[in-house]
């Protein structure tokens, strides 16, 4: 009997944890306004530009999708840049896809293109910080 209740008391506990996620970083579709006002607060950016057919944007995806639940991220804003769609933004950025670029203090202080390892993804995170 003893047991069953710390069986359903844990079952509870469980229901109540799911209920409330872990806070998760996520990605925001790029809004030129938007993120020009996000960089110009000083606070720290990424952009992600994307193609969804092109190898080393879904594996940098993948990592950064692995990172999201990592608390020390959680000050980060997010933006993906849609490399198929938004052909302005990509000239004006001037870069190929699949790349990463921090902002910080309202400025550019890293990117890195191609690049589909976690370290490097970590780098650039650290960077915006």
């Amino acid at each position: 009997m003893n047991s069953r209740r710390s069986f359903l008391a844990l079952l509870s506990l469980a229901s109540v944890a799911l209920a409330f996620p872990a806070h998760a970083f996520e990605f925001h579709p790029y809004v030129p306004s938007v993120v020009e006002k996000a960089i110009a607060s000083g606070e720290p950016v990424v952009v992600h530009v994307f193609a969804p057919w092109c190898l080393q944007c879904h594996a940098q995806a993948g990592i950064l999708d692995r990172l999201k639940n990592d608390p020390v991220y959680d000050k980060i804003a997010f933006f993906r840049v849609d490399y198929d769609n938004q052909k302005d933004v990509v000239a004006k950025l001037d870069c190929p896809r699949s790349t990463l670029i921090a902002y910080k203090g309202g400025k550019e202080v890293a990117r890195m293109s191609w690049d589909a390892t976690q370290d490097a993804a970590v780098k650039i995170l650290k960077a915006a910080m």
